[in-house]
Formats: structure tokens, sequence, C-alpha cells
């Protein structure tokens, strides 16, 4: 089916190739007998034909480009031989196609990132509403991030305030004893 498909494509293209050539002649031949009716030789005439068309071959290039499927058809010569540049070096197809899937994956992870922190708003009814909580005084962030640190029992206390809270949302750093091959390591966690 495919074979049918490009044979009619190839039939059709030789068509209007050939009525493009027909068609451009046609006016070459019209602007130069005017000429000769003005007097102007025929040898002279067909070169000033030729000077103000700018030439039939380049007029023929010029409505080629016009036509609908150019950009198509170079698409796919241009894919074509790209294939065939990629089949003859598997390696540099390998590291290639590598690159482009982390490239790809890097900027899906970095824009799901921004999207999610720049563009979408907090999933709360009413985001206006928020308020942070924070003391002048002592700090107990122990210099791990902002000092806007709550306790345990100083949230507890907040969260019973529910005539001025609707919900209370606190953090502490703590320690946690991280295990891995060579034994447990204590690690910050702002939790």
């Amino acid at each position: 089916m495919g074979k049918i498909a490009n044979l009619l494509g190839r039939r059709r293209r030789a068509r209007m190739e050939e009525d493009l050539h027909r068609e451009l002649r046609y006016h070459f031949d019209r602007r130069v007998e005017d000429m000769r009716a003005a007097g102007i030789a025929e040898g002279e005439a067909r070169r000033r034909v030729a000077i103000e068309m700018g030439g039939i071959d380049q007029v023929q290039e010029d409505v080629r480009e016009t036509w609908t499927w150019r950009w198509i058809e170079d698409a796919i010569r241009d894919a074509r031989y790209a294939a065939r540049s990629l089949a003859r070096s598997p390696g540099f197809t390998a590291t290639a196609v590598l690159s482009l899937a982390i490239g790809v994956g890097a900027s899906a992870a970095i824009f799901s990132l921004v999207d999610q922190v720049l563009f979408r708003l907090l999933p709360v009814r009413e985001p206006e509403r928020l308020v942070a909580v924070d003391w002048n005084g002592n700090s107990l962030s122990y210099g791990w991030g902002p000092g806007a640190y709550m306790s345990y029992p100083l949230c507890r206390d907040l969260m019973k305030q529910d005539r001025f809270f609707d919900g209370v949302l606190c953090r502490f750093p703590t320690v946690v004893m991280l295990a891995s091959g060579e034994g447990p390591q204590a690690e910050p966690v702002g939790a």
C-alpha cells in the first residue's frame, strides 16, 4: 500500500513539475514576443526577459518552496539522513540518546518542582488567612534554618487555641540515628 501511495505521489509531483515548467515557459515566450513587437531583436529580448524573471530555474525553485508538502519532504529527508548517520556510529547514538534522556528528565523534574512551588496555589481554602508565628528572644533552632521552630509542648498549647486557629503546623529540628553499612550516625532533621 505504501509503495502505491509513493508511486502516486511521485506521479503527481512529476505532473506538477511539468505544469510549472510549461507555465513559466509560456510567460517567458509571451514576454519575448512583446519585446520583439516593440522592435527588440530576439536574442536581446530573451536576455532581457531572463534578467527580468531572475532565471527560470530560480523561479521554479521559489514556486516549489511554496508548495505545501515541501517542508514535510525536507523533514522526512533530514530524518532519514539522521537515522543513517546514527546507525553508522552506535556508540555516539547511545551517548546522544542517553544525554537527551537525562536532559529531558532533568527538565521535566525542574519544571514540575517550579510548577508546584511557584505557579500553583497552596492547597488551602483561604491562603490569605495563613499566618507564621515567631517570637523574639532565644532561638530554639540551634542554627538549623530559620528560627520559626516550635517545641512540641508549645505546639500542643497553640492547637488548643481553636478560637484563634483552624489548624496548626509546627516544626522543630531533631537528631535521628541513621544506620548504614558503617553503623549508626546522627543526622539533623527538621521535623
